[in-house]
């Protein structure tokens, strides 16, 4: 969406909610189909980060809408929007699995059953595209011979760091891989935005670059994590629970040593 001047036109309100991105979905006239899809993908998401807070202290659900309204901004194929809203569940989700991060069967299973194969399939092929400070000069090489989905999701990829930085809340952060990606190569970044035919975003990145480059905060209200981009807060009851089930099986333990020690006397 260009003005007849060819001026990128301003993104707009982006959501940090479900309820926003609803909102913003149903005003531009996605169907109930459409609607649905994001709904449910959004669904998986709350299921997998379960008390998941970004290291700036926001939480990742609120994350992935943002990147989730972007693309519905840039009026990207529904696919890809609900792709947007568990885009790294490979990278950090929480599938209960006691796995790190990775792709196996079962998490596959688990994703189509709850969005389809073809949402699954882009956020699969999402986990082998990630731009990073080895891969961007050489998908920037090759961004013109890239497949339609491929494309999509590159802009997936851009938006995912646009949310980071139009709110500055990359400042937050201690550590985050993507400020070496675009302290090196923001300029490529920007291109290949424009180059995709999104100059609105393009247009975003680099103002949200500039303007979190002149920015700072105070080092007391940045994240106390380290190296670590995501946290895990467990609800207190939830704590309490696993203390009480922990005795109880401590104290069924030394039962068991009494009796037994008393049948060999």
């Amino acid at each position: 969406m260009v003005t007849s001047n060819n001026q990128a036109v301003p993104l707009g309100f982006i959501a940090q909610t479900n309820v926003q991105l609803y909102n913003q979905l149903r005003r531009s006239g996605r169907s109930l189909d459409e609607l649905a899809l994001v709904h449910r993908a959004y669904q998986l998401t709350v299921s997998l980060y379960s008390g998941c807070f970004q290291a700036d202290g926001k939480p990742v659900a609120a994350h992935v809408a943002g990147v989730a309204s972007i693309l519905a901004r840039l009026d990207l194929p529904v696919e890809i929007v609900a792709a947007a809203c568990i885009h790294n569940i490979y990278g950090n989700g929480d599938f209960g699995d006691g796995r790190g991060s990775g792709v196996t069967p079962y998490r596959r299973r688990v994703v189509s059953g709850a969005v389809g194969k073809e949402v699954e399939a882009c956020v699969y092929r999402f986990s082998e595209l990630r731009l990073n400070h080895e891969s961007v000069p050489d998908i920037g090489r090759r961004l013109d011979r890239l497949d339609v989905r491929d494309r999509h999701l590159i802009v997936m990829e851009l938006a995912d760091i646009l949310e980071k930085y139009m709110d500055q809340g990359i400042l937050y952060f201690r550590h985050h891989n993507v400020t070496r990606l675009v302290a090196d190569h923001s300029e490529l970044l920007i291109e290949m935005a424009d180059r995709l035919g999104y100059p609105q975003l393009a247009s975003a990145l680099g103002e949200s670059f500039a303007a979190t480059a002149a920015d700072s905060v105070p080092e007391a209200l940045r994240a106390v994590t380290g190296d670590r981009c995501m946290n895990i807060v467990i609800p207190r009851s939830c704590q309490l629970r696993t203390s009480i089930a922990t005795l109880k099986n401590i104290a069924r333990i030394k039962r068991g040593i009494r009796m037994m020690l008393r049948y060999r006397a």
